[in-house]
């Protein structure tokens, strides 16, 4: 009876820590979703994302505020924007050797609060894409975007 009751009480804990990634909104490690923890707001950590991403020589395609669109539909969430930028090496690399790869491309970064109002900053990992499309020609170009996020978010964090 006692193993029991370990057991129970040890499948809980297990529980509840997978809910609470969820409700924070973080995932599993092996997704490709690299996520840091920012000391700024949603809106200060994506103006230093950007700032960062321009002085590297990236191009902003966009950035939306999901929380402005929310509040014209009436709905109630937390902060997050996305933004989507590249530089035009990596994707047109991948997208030859797997069109499919279009549905992640260009790259995207997210910064978003959870539900305990902590600020991440997430995007997704350029050699996990590589992984998910079976892609062997553009390893360079993964790498390559991987170093570019890597700068860019440290720059944006710091």
């Amino acid at each position: 009876m006692k193993q029991g009751m370990i057991t129970f009480i040890a499948v809980l804990f297990l529980l509840s820590l997978d809910a609470h990634a969820q409700e924070g909104g973080l995932l599993v490690e092996g997704s490709g979703i690299i996520s840091k923890a920012s000391t700024y707001s949603v809106r200060e950590t994506m103006d230093r994302l950007e700032a960062a991403a321009r002085s590297d020589g990236l191009t902003i395609f966009a950035r939306i505020d999901f929380l402005e669109i929310s509040k014209q539909a009436g709905v109630e969430i937390r902060p997050n924007q996305l933004l989507i930028l590249g530089r035009g090496r990596s994707t047109p690399a991948m997208l030859a050797e797997a069109p499919m790869s279009a549905i992640d491309l260009p790259f995207k970064a997210l910064v978003w609060e959870d539900s305990k109002g902590k600020v991440w900053l997430s995007y997704t990992n350029g050699s996990y894409l590589l992984k998910k499309y079976a892609i062997k020609s553009a390893a360079a170009n993964a790498k390559n975007v991987d170093a570019t996020f890597e700068r860019i978010s440290n720059a944006a964090l710091q």
